[in-house]
């Protein structure tokens, strides 16, 4: 509680505390607030708050326990991963206590957050299947949210990372045979708040598609990925899917302009979400493609 700026206000409009607590509550209950942070009911501070020309979310704004900077934070944190700005995601993870976080939601993306952070880090393995298994044995146990699916595709990507294949491909798909009902399900919704994590999903299977060498069903992933974006409004992922699909089409070898086109777009999308990682991985991919059309050139 910003009892600060409620002083500081209180003190900008010329009110002594005798005069703001009058018809509201004694100069006692409001004095003991001010100096001893003892917040009187949810009535009576409405109401000094009303008359200060304030609101109770003004005060809690700033208060790492309220419902609302954690939201906030975790907005933040959330962006961060989306544009691959994993010190803006460990900065803002470190801001937040889980003990503080009280409802489940906001526990379960906590928990994905971290989680996801630690596999894309390399972090240790204990670390990484804590923060899951957070999710899957106790705040979901009856897998009925998207943040369980979240969970088994952190569990595919640590095991892809670790060559356990087998595991992997367990987990992937669960996530598989989970986005197919939900794509179907959104196609003709508008906003929503899990359309961020349905491009997480949709993006990190486009992924290990590709990796395991299914690029067809690769760029199925990729082109709906994009319809998504397209639809919602969103673009923190295109940048990505679009230089993944460059990847898959270098190793089809395909159109040479068809390969340029996808890393301007790629680029163009990274600079526009201020995506470094992907304008990193387009310079090296740009290598290869001058590879591709150089023996191209040469065969004709």
């Amino acid at each position: 509680m910003d009892v600060e700026l409620f002083i500081k206000r209180r003190k900008q409009l010329g009110y002594s505390q005798v005069a703001l607590s009058k018809g509201i509550c004694t100069q006692s209950t409001l004095s003991k607030f001010e100096k001893d942070s003892q917040v009187p009911s949810l009535a009576i501070l409405t109401r000094l708050c009303n008359r200060l020309g304030l609101t109770i979310d003004d005060l809690t704004r700033r208060d790492a326990s309220s419902a609302r900077y954690i939201r906030d934070t975790l907005d933040q944190v959330e962006e961060g991963l989306m544009i691959e700005n994993f010190p803006q995601v460990s900065a803002g993870l470190n801001k937040l206590k889980i003990d503080q976080i009280m409802a489940n939601k906001e526990k379960m993306r906590y928990f994905y957050l971290e989680g996801f952070n630690y596999v894309l880090t390399n972090q240790e393995s204990s670390e990484i299947l804590f923060s899951f298994t957070q999710i899957l044995d106790e705040l979901d146990e009856r897998h009925q949210t998207i943040y369980s699916y979240l969970a088994y595709l952190g569990l595919g990507i640590y095991y892809t990372r670790h060559d356990s294949m087998e595991r992997a491909s367990f987990f992937f798909t669960k996530v598989t045979n989970y986005l197919k009902t939900l794509v179907n399900q959104m196609e003709d919704t508008g906003p929503h708040e899990d359309d961020l994590r349905v491009l997480a999903i949709t993006y990190y299977l486009a992924e290990y598609q590709a990796l395991i060498g299914k690029l067809k069903e690769s760029n199925h992933l990729i082109h709906q990925g994009v319809r998504i974006c397209a639809r919602k409004h969103v673009t923190y992922f295109l940048p990505r899917l679009k230089v993944l699909e460059a990847q898959n089409a270098l190793d089809q070898g395909g159109d040479p302009q068809e390969i340029a086109n996808l890393l301007n777009d790629a680029l163009a999308f990274a600079r526009l979400n201020r995506n470094n990682v992907v304008q990193v991985q387009v310079a090296a991919l740009k290598k290869n493609y001058r590879k591709v059309v150089s023996q191209l050139t040469k065969q004709r």
